[in-house]
């Protein structure tokens, strides 16, 4: 029982330790980016790559246009994914809130059920397609860091 006890503190102090390992890398590349552009960046600084976006087309025509239309218009049940509704209901809150919002309830018969990678594509898609501009690198993968990039739905 001793023997156990103390291979169960061992375990916990390991997990502990790998958590505060993530906690801390995750830290350091908001710090990283904030020192890069600011306390936020906006969908105005060019956060994806045109590559990525050119990535999350296909991917947006294959899980998203038979709803959301071939021009992210919106459907008779699905709402537009670009243009100024879209933008209105977004204005002021995060990449991170939308990309979470597009994760847990997309596609709307299997939500969750796609790549992380491909729904931040697709998010690049919809960006360039609602007129935003690209930048040089992808949009980051890690939500904490796309909660510092806000949804700006006209241009400061």
């Amino acid at each position: 029982m001793a023997k156990r006890t103390a291979m169960m503190r061992r375990v916990t102090r390991g997990r502990m330790l790998s958590g505060l390992v993530v906690a801390a890398l995750v830290a350091g590349f908001v710090t990283a980016l904030q020192a890069q552009g600011g306390a936020t960046r906006s969908v105005w600084t060019g956060v994806y790559s045109r590559d990525q976006a050119a990535r999350g087309g296909p991917l947006y025509a294959k899980s998203c246009a038979l709803c959301h239309g071939p021009e992210l218009e919106g459907g008779e049940m699905a709402p537009p994914l670009s243009g100024g509704s879209f933008n209105a209901n977004w204005n002021g809150l995060t990449l991170g809130d939308l990309l979470e919002r597009i994760r847990i309830s997309m596609p709307q018969d299997n939500p969750n059920s796609l790549p992380r990678q491909t729904y931040i594509d697709i998010l690049a898609f919809m960006l360039r397609s609602g007129g935003f501009p690209d930048g040089t690198s992808d949009l980051p993968r890690e939500t904490e860091v796309l909660e510092q990039i806000t949804f700006e739905s006209a241009k400061p």
